[in-house]
């Protein structure tokens, strides 16, 4: 049997709603079985990674279809965990919007916080029932110029970058590398935190911000209902820095959309004219000054540098320090209670001992790496005990008081969190709690809006960091990647399906972009002349109808290759209502009735039901062809 692969393009729910549709019809029509790999990018993404938690999944695609309309409707989802889930990111090193988008945006849009791992998904992926999934994403700094370190797949075995032939065990994948070399191991990310690295170009930089703003709204509205005692910590600091830090982003912004500007400044004029807050308010007088004349690089530099003056004028820094490691309730509950599972945790202990860390494979040149070897496994015990650990089971009574509170005896850090500078043991619990929560919103308000200026997304720690045998210098030269939706570069996952070790000789691509229906069929003609990829030829005269495109396209190569692609709106399945159908499901649309979710999926599959036979066709001529 030839390799098929199925792509699945990008398109936010739209996209992962018509999957759902179109792999039902796959199957029903005795396609989906003759499928050896299921690539998605974007939206797609997010039905392939529910439905692969499921070992015989194909089995269930229509339950699992109903599963989705009903959860899509209710609309129902965890606030409490998804800022909660927020929160933690922020007190990591490499947070980033995707920590934010992941959690909060994606988290709602699905209905579901997915703690479960991708490497979960082994089981039906090796047992060969299922096309083997393939997601991608693109480094954000390189995508634009077709490079060939541009794009990187997840599967459940592995991450790595296909056109450099480097990958590195998914276990690892976020952990610390230098040329090859493990220098600390770190938890794998979620599932939720994926689907939000993979899916997250749904709109415009305005709507994107639009979306966070509005979500950052969560936080201080949960925490100022938890008690009564709103005087324990001085609310209006806090939001006064909030609203500041909210207009600089939003002059950031109209550096690109070329908005008005005046109301802006008197606003932040009118917030910073205090004494406390000099640094800042002088900044803004002269950028205001300034402004009219600046070019946009300029701006955009003057808002990040308010956004850093605000952080000192409020002293955010100084109130911060380092207490959230100290004082989060996990780490600490788990000591107090627990100590020798934190330094017997079998997971850790097995992974870092037991099992020697077998991490970059280069599958693809057949050049199977050196096992790494490092200080993890001589001394296990600096990988358990961590500096927040050491800190505590060295000195439990000076790091633990009160239950889960931080102490402020002789320590400056704790003390930043008793705002009436008041022994920890004369405040009420509640009040502390308060405090806690506080201090993590003020965290996660500092880093989000930083990360919106300087457009900050999926920076995890690079496994290809100085490997000084990969030739890719925009890749190898920096400790930490920055990883964004593939859509930005290709809405389909055409440059991870089309290398030569796949051998895929005929390509279903379900296209539900919005927009030209052909662009994805355009930008991979162009990545492939590049890269210098064979592909099929494409008559451009067949890609002129832009507006009323037919339900299928087929276009052979001269290497064996057939690719066939199929618009999700088209003059066949919605004949006279393309437009209607584009409108009504946009990309950035977050929320869908019942109603709204069951005709989308009726068009998808009509689609597939009106193209089977010509699949079917193209299956049997592809095996004539490679048995021939």
């Amino acid at each position: 049997m030839p390799n098929i692969a199925v792509l699945a393009s990008g398109g936010a729910l739209r996209a992962m709603i018509a999957l759902y549709g179109t792999l039902v019809e796959l199957k029903k029509n005795n396609i989906l079985d003759c499928i050896t790999y299921l690539a998605g990018v974007s939206g797609s993404t997010w039905c392939m990674s529910t439905i692969y938690k499921y070992d015989d999944w194909p089995q269930k695609i229509e339950s699992l279809e109903k599963r989705q309309i009903e959860k899509l409707s209710q609309d129902k989802w965890n606030v409490k965990e998804g800022t909660g889930a927020v929160a933690d990111a922020a007190d990591e090193e490499n947070y980033s919007l995707t920590d934010f988008w992941s959690y909060l945006i994606v988290h709602q849009l699905l209905t579901e916080l997915d703690e479960t791992e991708l490497s979960s998904h082994k089981v039906p992926a090796e047992r060969g029932r299922v096309p083997y999934p393939i997601y991608a994403a693109v480094d954000k700094n390189t995508y634009h110029k077709q490079y060939e370190g541009t794009w990187f797949e997840f599967t459940p075995h592995e991450v790595g970058v296909p056109g450099l032939g480097a990958y590195v065990d998914l276990r690892y994948f976020g952990s610390v590398f230098e040329n090859r070399q493990l220098k600390e191991e770190k938890p794998q990310k979620n599932m939720c935190y994926l689907q939000g690295l993979w899916g997250s170009a749904l709109g415009s930089e305005r709507e994107i911000y639009e979306s966070i703003k509005d979500s950052l709204g969560l936080f201080p509205n949960q925490d100022r209902s938890r008690t009564g005692d709103e005087e324990t910590w001085d609310f209006q600091v806090v939001s006064t820095f909030y609203q500041a830090y909210q207009c600089v982003v939003e002059l950031h912004l109209r550096v690109v959309d070329g908005k008005e500007v005046d109301a802006l400044f008197d606003k932040l004029e009118k917030l910073l004219n205090t004494p406390k807050t000099t640094k800042s308010y002088e900044m803004v007088r002269k950028m205001r000054k300034t402004w009219p004349s600046s070019d946009a690089t300029k701006r955009k530099n003057d808002c990040i540098g308010l956004g850093k003056a605000l952080e000192s004028d409020f002293g955010v820094e100084k109130m911060l320090g380092k207490p959230l490691k100290v004082i989060k309730e996990k780490v600490v509950d788990k000591i107090v209670e627990k100590p020798m599972e934190v330094i017997k945790d079998n997971r850790v202990v097995d992974t870092v001992v037991n099992k020697p860390m077998e991490t970059i494979k280069d599958k693809l040149l057949k050049k199977p790496m050196e096992v790494m070897k490092d200080k993890v496994v001589d001394k296990p015990m600096e990988v358990i005990k961590g500096k927040t650990v050491d800190k505590v089971a060295d000195k439990p009574k000076e790091a633990i008081k009160n239950g889960s509170q931080a102490a402020s005896s002789g320590n400056k850090e704790a003390d930043q969190l008793n705002p009436r500078g008041k022994p920890p043991s004369e405040q009420p619990t509640e009040a502390a709690n308060v405090g806690y929560r506080v201090l993590r919103f003020v965290n996660v308000v500092r880093k989000t809006y930083s990360c919106l200026l300087t457009w900050t997304w999926g920076t995890i720690n690079n496994f290809l960091y100085k490997c000084s045998d990969v030739n890719a210098p925009a890749l190898t030269e920096e400790p930490v990647l920055s990883l964004i939706d593939a859509g930005l570069a290709i809405n389909t996952a055409y440059p991870l399906i089309l290398h030569p070790e796949r051998n895929v000789k005929l390509i279903l691509s379900f296209d539900f972009s919005s927009g030209d229906p052909f662009e994805t069929l355009k930008k991979t003609v162009d990545y492939c002349k590049t890269q210098k990829i064979p592909f099929p030829r494409i008559d451009e005269k067949e890609l002129n109808d832009t507006e009323n495109p037919r339900d299928c396209y087929i276009f052979r190569g001269d290497n064996g290759l057939t690719v066939m692609h199929f618009p999700l709106f088209n003059k066949v399945n919605c004949p006279g209502k393309i437009k209607e159908y584009s409108d009504q499901f946009s990309t950035f649309k977050r929320n869908y009735t019942r109603e709204e979710t069951e005709k989308l999926i009726v068009a998808a599959k009509k689609n597939v039901i009106n193209v089977r036979q010509k699949i079917l066709e193209e299956i049997k001529r592809t095996m004539g062809s490679q048995y021939a």
